[in-house]
């Protein structure tokens, strides 16, 4: 189980950063939830598979370094709220994105692995092999932590743009179709999402 783990770790980093690359050096435009470059990071899709790469790494080589140890606390926290962050995505961007943009533009290319192959590749990871289990359920609170993050940033470049501006979308994800006053429930919501989402993972373990 813990060679199975890991393998699934690496195999979720690797495919992640690829993903990611040819994200980079492909074509796209905010319409599409793809952008070309740098510019892709500004995607909760990207930085939370990312997110999860990097935790992944860091959970295989500790698998493959402790003589079959548990994982320590800390590491099972994040490898959650890794599960949690992309899981987010694939929900989100099944749910609400494809309606708006199609089921082409979002499972095409990269996207197809970062918003559906790795986020279910660490959903199974944490529900099947990882002992998260042993956590106290308070833990899975971490998890909003990322999307926290993001939503603030995102908040404050639409708040200062605009949903549009000189042909530039800020945004993307349609927050503002609801009105600038709901942004704020919009973004309530979407922490208690992530946390719903952590406490099935945990609880699903």
């Amino acid at each position: 189980m813990v060679l199975t783990s890991a393998i699934l770790n690496v195999t979720i980093a690797v495919s992640s950063v690829a993903a990611w690359v040819s994200i980079l050096v492909g074509s796209g435009d905010d319409r599409s939830l793809s952008h070309r470059g740098l510019g892709s990071l500004k995607y909760y899709t990207v930085l939370s598979n990312l997110f999860s790469a990097a935790v992944s790494l860091v959970y295989a080589g500790h698998l493959l370094g402790a003589g079959g140890a548990l994982p320590p606390a800390w590491l099972l926290v994040l490898r959650l709220a890794a599960a949690t962050v992309v899981m987010v995505t694939f929900f989100v961007t099944l749910l609400f994105l494809t309606p708006q943009y199609g089921f082409k533009s979002l499972y095409s290319g990269g996207n197809f692995w970062l918003h559906l192959v790795c986020p279910l590749l660490a959903a199974a990871d944490t529900v099947f092999l990882s002992p998260v289990d042993t956590l106290s359920v308070w833990s899975t609170a971490f998890a909003m932590v990322p999307t926290a993050l993001y939503a603030v940033g995102y908040i404050r470049s639409v708040l200062a743009h605009g949903a549009e501006k000189d042909g530039q979308v800020y945004d993307f994800y349609g927050f503002l179709k609801w009105g600038e006053d709901k942004i704020g429930v919009v973004a309530a919501v979407m922490l208690l999402v992530t946390w719903a989402i952590a406490i099935g993972l945990y609880l699903a373990s």
